[in-house]
């Protein structure tokens, strides 16, 4: 997992609960690694999972809920860090058909070691857009999220029904999404 991901973790639970109770969480985080997370390094999932999982824990908290919260709060801050990315969007649907073709291959290329989940979509109509999400890490809840923020970055309400899951055993995790405008 990149060190953004980490680096936009701590900030969300700073913002949201307290630089003390980062700390807190942190002490009690079995870590494999010892030092900063730096926002172009790699590091172990495992990581990333012993994080959130200290977090629910500390918080009373669903992983769900905070994933989905997390993705929420990280996509306008991957906004405003990736401008180039997102500005030429004016909807969410024309910015979600880029993820894996341009931004995924993006990040391949300048952070080695980079593992981006697999996003691919269905463009059924001018309203709708069906995705589909594979990773290896099975983070759809936090991909929920990014959807959310997505959504609120560019003011289009959308509704998303989740229509498969990797965690029930499906290949990937598929979403029908439902613009307003």
């Amino acid at each position: 997992m990149k060190g953004i991901i980490f680096n936009l973790l701590e900030d969300f639970i700073v913002d949201g609960w307290g630089e003390e109770r980062f700390e807190q969480i942190m002490t009690g985080c079995p870590l494999h690694t010892s030092s900063a997370f730096v926002g172009p390094g790699t590091y172990p999932d495992s990581d990333l999972f012993a994080i959130v999982e200290r977090t629910t824990a500390e918080l009373g908290i669903d992983t769900p809920t905070a994933l989905r919260a997390f993705g929420r709060y990280a996509m306008p801050r991957l906004a405003a860090r990736f401008d180039v990315f997102v500005r030429d969007h004016r909807h969410p649907k024309s910015f979600l058909c880029t993820v894996d073709g341009i931004i995924h291959v993006e990040v391949r290329k300048l952070f080695e070691h980079a593992e981006p989940p697999r996003i691919w979509f269905e463009d059924p109509s001018p309203d709708k857009l069906v995705l589909h999400y594979h990773s290896k890490r099975k983070l759809c809840a936090l991909f929920e999220g990014l959807l959310d923020g997505t959504a609120d970055y560019f003011s289009v309400p959308l509704t998303r029904e989740q229509t498969a899951c990797m965690s029930d055993g499906a290949p990937s995790c598929d979403f029908l999404l439902k613009f307003s405008r």
